[in-house]
């Protein structure tokens, strides 16, 4: 029988030769590796690492030990114990592949990337306190803007497999700008909920003073309901504020807002209103009334029968916006002498004003009109452009007055030339203040 099982003096020769040559084959690709720089080695070049070499070398160990277990010297082979060991070993069926093991060992590919990338750099908040903005409230006075940075990294693989990555370096391109925000703490600005430059009301007749003491000398009185302008928070509860040119100091329990009492604003812009209303009050400026005032007076006026009013409204407050004249006194002598727009003239020339009526023909000698909107704009524009306003004077149409019968600019002047009843003036103002009580 021929036995063509080698013996282990030729199968340890192999493994000798196996090693010795993938070890020349590691050297020189190591010396390959080594001549160029590790910065500009390529993306996905394959190269041995260390761990190859320490796997061979493991499994060379691990060779000798097994192979010098059951190795027979040769001057002993004659013995049959000898023999007997000899054929035991070449029975193992359970031989490691050794082959086996190198192969997959050699298959494992590592690699390594330098590359860059892009990143943001977080800007940082810087928060200042300002006592003139309400407690809580932030204003931003500088936007934050992002930083931008160039970070290189080098990521190593295994199979194609990201196994790590780390940063070696970065290059800042644009320096972050940070951000800067206002955080108020006035209390008194947040009760009142208003901010510097807003009004705030005064409660009752209250002095303004020159400092922020009660014992302070008073600048002037500013009456109740009147508003203030809000320049500055003074410590102990007192508020620099602006009325009619002059600064000085309020203490803040006498000052209110619409934030804490509703409605305040519009009884404040009434009220003014309603201060100015005098027999002598100049009748070539206007009269303050909003054209929602003028609807809410004529909305439904029991004396208004026929409703000339009520549909007639916007003519008043487009007249007082065209030419130097108060729309509530052109009402008022509407009024008057219409008897609110029920005279035989009014209903069917639509002359509100009896305009061109003699007293020897009054009905004949009234002007009439299209409409009663006609009607209206002539009498204001002659009344501006000749009882008014002095010679001279140029009105929002364009159009000069001529100052012919100008008597002053009050409801007396008006009637010296204009009726020859001399109770007219008081009359008409007697209309003005009811109408100006209706707002």
């Amino acid at each position: 029988m021929i036995n063509n099982q080698k013996s282990l003096s030729e199968v340890f020769k192999e493994l000798e030769a196996t090693k010795n040559r993938q070890l020349e084959e590691y050297k020189n690709i190591k010396r390959n590796q080594e001549q160029a720089s590790f910065i500009f080695q390529v993306k996905h070049r394959t190269r041995m690492d260390n761990i190859r070499l320490i796997v061979i070398v493991l499994l060379f160990l691990l060779i000798v030990s097994m192979f010098s277990s059951n190795y027979i010297f040769a001057k002993d082979l004659e013995t049959d114990e000898a023999r007997s060991a000899i054929g035991t070993y070449e029975e193992n069926k359970e031989i490691t592949d050794v082959y086996k093991i190198i192969s997959e060992n050699i298959s494992v590919s590592y690699q390594k990337e330098i590359f860059d990338r892009e990143e943001e750099i977080e800007f940082e908040t810087e928060y200042v306190e300002n006592k003139d903005l309400p407690k809580d409230e932030n204003i931003v006075l500088q936007e934050g803007i992002l930083g931008m940075k160039t970070v290189t990294y080098v990521r190593s693989y295994e199979n194609n497999e990201v196994t790590e990555e780390n940063a070696i370096g970065s290059i800042v391109v644009q320096e972050p700008q940070k951000m800067i925000v206002e955080v108020g703490t006035s209390e008194i600005l947040k009760k009142y909920n208003i901010h510097i430059g807003d009004n705030l009301f005064v409660s009752q007749d209250i002095d303004l003073r020159k400092e922020a003491n009660s014992e302070a000398e008073s600048i002037l009185t500013v009456p109740m309901y009147y508003d203030v302008k809000t320049i500055e928070v003074i410590e102990d509860s007192w508020l620099k504020v602006k009325y009619n040119n002059e600064e000085g100091y309020i203490y803040c329990d006498y000052l209110t807002s619409e934030a804490l009492t509703p409605g305040i604003a519009e009884t404040s812009r009434k009220k003014k209103i309603l201060d100015k209303v005098d027999f002598n009050m100049n009748l070539n400026e206007p009269s303050g009334l909003l054209e929602s005032d003028f609807e809410k007076v004529f909305a439904n006026h029991t004396k208004d029968k026929n409703n000339v009013f009520k549909e007639n409204y916007k003519a008043f407050k487009k007249v007082e916006d065209k030419y130097k004249v108060n729309g509530v006194f052109i009402a008022s002598i509407a009024i008057h002498e219409s008897n609110w727009g029920n005279s035989n003239i009014s209903l069917q020339k639509k002359n509100l004003f009896g305009f061109g009526a003699y007293d020897s023909s009054p009905y004949d000698s009234a002007v009439t009109f299209d409409t009663y909107e006609e009607g209206i704009d002539r009498v204001a524009k002659w009344l501006a452009v000749n009882y008014l306003n002095p010679s001279g004077t140029v009105l929002n149409s364009g159009e000069t007055a001529s100052g012919r019968y100008y008597n002053g600019a009050n409801v007396s002047g008006v009637n010296t030339r204009y009726a020859s009843d001399t109770g007219w003036a008081s009359k008409v103002f007697e209309t003005m203040k009811s109408i100006y009580n209706s707002i």
